[in-house]
């Protein structure tokens, strides 16, 4: 987990990512791992998918672990699935979240399941990996059932990404609701100081050949050059993220892209959002355009 904090790229709402950051670290300086898991944190954070049906002879929610063990009867369309996407978003996953991987696979498994009509993302997330959104927007995009995302709390960055994807979005308050901060950064610390306090002197060996072999490190300052190609780098990812909003919402605001995070009703004005509302509004709006395709 450390590594991927230390050496991923992450499109992440920075105020999120700053004081993650100093409770990871903080706890590696005290000996302890980046962040504690318990079998009783898993059970109390991760949210599971679930169904909702707009036909009153159906079950209305069906709970399970994971989309292959859902109750799915082959009936009529009106099911909906939720999928809630809550919390930092990463390529596979970890113990209080789901994968980009699953969420993508559930949508595919769904787009081949005649029971489901429409699929809302329940977002509340402040971002995370670059690995793995790319992917999981174009399997969002491309879509056959519709896909609605409904933003409870905030839809940051990669999650704001993936947003972008569905047909619409619906965000929960006009006011304590946030979307945006599109871009994308990498952090690097240097360590160093912090290992000759305790007593630890690192040395770097690299065989003949490999001089740029881990060059973005923690015990080694960044040189000048890495610098400039790790902003390359993301300069290159960040132009994708643009473009791939750009795609999503057409007519949204040129003004948007800085980085910066909006509330509900400025999202509207700037084309970011479609309307305010519940999840059950969410909901609604899915079956809506279900029964319009």
């Amino acid at each position: 987990m450390l590594e991927t904090y230390l050496n991923a790229k992450w499109a992440l709402e920075p105020t999120f990512h700053d004081r993650m950051g100093k409770i990871a670290l903080d706890r590696v300086l005290s000996g302890h791992t980046p962040f504690a898991a318990t079998a009783e944190g898993v059970d109390r954070n991760r949210k599971e998918p679930y169904f909702v049906s707009m036909y009153p002879a159906q079950p209305k929610v069906a709970e399970s672990w994971a989309y292959g063990s859902l109750y799915k009867p082959k009936a009529e369309s009106g099911r909906i699935v939720v999928l809630p996407i809550l919390g930092t978003m990463s390529r596979y996953g970890d113990y209080c979240t789901y994968g980009s991987e699953d969420y993508a696979s559930w949508i595919l498994e769904a787009n081949d399941d005649p029971s489901i009509s429409a699929i809302v993302l329940e977002l509340n997330s402040p971002g995370g990996q670059v690995d793995g959104t790319e992917f999981l927007g174009e399997v969002i995009r491309q879509s056959q059932k519709p896909i609605v995302a409904f933003v409870a709390g905030m839809a940051a960055s990669a999650a704001y990404w993936i947003a972008s994807q569905a047909k619409l979005i619906v965000m929960e308050s006009a006011t304590s609701s946030e979307v945006g901060s599109i871009g994308v950064l990498a952090m690097h610390v240097d360590a160093s100081k912090a290992y000759e306090k305790e007593g630890y002197k690192v040395t770097i060996v690299r065989a003949t050949g490999s001089t740029d072999k881990a060059l973005f490190n923690s015990i080694e300052p960044l040189s000048e050059t890495v610098l400039a190609e790790t902003k390359q780098i993301l300069d290159a990812i960040r132009e994708t993220f643009v473009d791939k909003v750009k795609a999503g919402r057409p007519g949204i605001s040129e003004d948007v892209f800085s980085g910066k995070m909006y509330i509900g009703r400025d999202a509207l004005a700037l084309k970011m959002a479609d309307k305010i509302g519940f999840l059950g509004d969410a909901i609604a709006e899915a079956d809506r355009l279900a029964l319009a395709a």
